[in-house]
């Protein structure tokens, strides 16, 4: 029989892992001899637990451990099977499962030993059983305290150590049934672990992205059945949730959809979270709800989007993308607020290119046509335009036709074209300019503006 020789060196220390922990060592062998021997160092890994609320997508119904096996002395030019055994563990009754044979071939040294587990019938019970070798057979055992495996089998669910009081504001209270639901919402069993940072630390900031994926994927489509898991709708400023299912159907009363409003709608209606918000939609207090708050809701609609101008151009946004953007038409029968007083910001509410925060310059075009601002100035130029392209056809922001080139680090004219004469650029602000001017100089004297008399060419 031809021979070929591969001997145990030594056993590698995991440095940190089990530091605490009783390392099993190699007794001596007969280098004549061959056995085998589970593969791993210390004494806590020969005792393994399956728990099955770690397995919970696709709720399968086994389970597949893998147990490293390892042959010491001679290999050899043909092929043996290892003798693998069961018996039960005093105080538990035996899971269901079932084994595979270990077949090694010729000159190997290394398998794994596969033993598919079924999941328990009864929930929160511990088997267990002894996997061991045997002796018997081809081949005989290795090394001595290396030739049994305890292996507990349960499904039993606790709440994770990473679900902390942070995670109650965002996800509520946990349980059981929660645990399960996200998991399968997820596709990720151990879900829980995204709230964690880098170092195992809380992270507020991945709570709340998880919460916002958990509320959106609930409410993005009506379900078949109502919705029981309830999870928080935040009232956080920076929670900016995507339209739910039902909001259309309240869009002529409540007006174009935001995160905000969303939001505050459901604190003033004392709703809390995605189970009873759908119901709540649809109550006939809801609708009065938003029949009363109607204007004041259109305000603040078009508050945000004017003071939403600021983000879209300095990131170089081109006017014509604004249109897929929050838009909301200016009535002429509303007055408006543009400047938050509460906060004191000089320049909230203001229209970005004519506050000129950056220094692009713009502000001294601008003032040039339209003058120094004033927020019922601004309100008649927005509503003369609006009459003027017709409200479908209005963007607010093409009355400043600018746009920001990160290169330059400046503005240049934005080629979108509006109005009825469809003019973009320096062309649109004229045209803007001479159609406001016209309007204002139609007004009583006493009611005018002051606006700059430029003479255009």
């Amino acid at each position: 029989m031809k021979k070929s020789i591969r001997y145990i060196l030594g056993l590698l220390c995991l440095p940190f892992a089990f530091a605490a922990c009783e390392k099993i060592e190699p007794e001596l062998f007969d280098e004549s001899e061959s056995g085998a021997y589970f593969d791993y160092e210390y004494a806590v890994e020969f005792d393994r637990t399956l728990n099955f609320s770690d397995y919970i997508v696709g709720h399968p119904d086994s389970v597949t451990m893998t147990f490293k096996v390892k042959l010491l002395g001679h290999l050899l030019d043909e092929s043996r099977t290892l003798s693998v055994k069961v018996r039960g563990i005093d105080g538990y009754e035996l899971p269901e499962f079932t084994m595979e044979e270990v077949v090694f071939a010729n000159k190997e040294y290394e398998k794994e030993l596969r033993v598919k587990v079924k999941r328990p019938e009864v929930e929160d019970s511990m088997y267990a059983v002894c996997i061991y070798l045997d002796g018997s057979g081809d081949i005989g055992i290795g090394i001595g305290g290396k030739s049994e495996m305890n292996l507990y089998v349960t499904e039993s669910y606790t709440q994770p150590t990473a679900w902390n009081v942070t995670v109650d504001e965002y996800m509520g209270v946990w349980s059981k049934e929660k645990h399960i639901a996200l998991a399968e919402l997820t596709g990720d069993n151990h879900f829980y672990s995204s709230f964690l940072d880098r170092d195992g630390k809380p992270s507020s900031e991945s709570i709340i992205a998880m919460n916002i994926r958990v509320v959106n994927a609930l409410l993005a489509n009506e379900p078949a059945v109502p919705i029981a898991l309830e999870i928080p709708i935040s009232e956080g400023a920076y929670v900016d949730y995507d339209m739910p299912y039902f909001w259309t159907e309240y869009e002529d009363v409540i007006g174009p959809y935001r995160a905000g409003k969303f939001r505050e709608f459901v604190r003033e209606m004392g709703g809390s979270n995605t189970k009873d918000v759908a119901a709540l939609f649809a109550s006939d207090e809801a609708r009065q709800k938003m029949e009363e708050k109607m204007e004041e809701y259109h305000k603040k609609d078009v508050y945000f989007m004017l003071n939403n101008y600021e983000g879209y151009a300095m990131s170089g946004m081109p006017l014509e993308e604004y249109w897929n953007l929050f838009r909301v038409a200016i009535k002429n029968d509303v007055i408006y607020t543009f400047v938050d007083k509460v906060e004191n910001k000089v320049n909230v509410g203001i229209p970005f290119w004519w506050s000129d925060p950056k220094y692009l310059g713009t502000a001294q075009v601008v003032k040039k046509y339209f003058g120094e601002y004033d927020a019922g100035k601004y309100q008649f130029m927005l509503v003369t335009m609006s009459v003027e392209d017709g409200i479908d056809d209005f963007l607010a922001a093409s009355l400043f036709p600018f746009v920001y080139v990160k290169e330059s680090r400046s503005f240049a004219w934005d080629d979108t074209p509006f109005g009825k004469d469809r003019l973009s650029g320096e062309a649109r602000l004229k045209e803007c300019y001479r159609i406001i001017k016209a309007a204002n100089d139609d007004l009583l004297p006493n009611r005018r503006y002051d606006f700059p008399d430029v003479e255009l060419e």
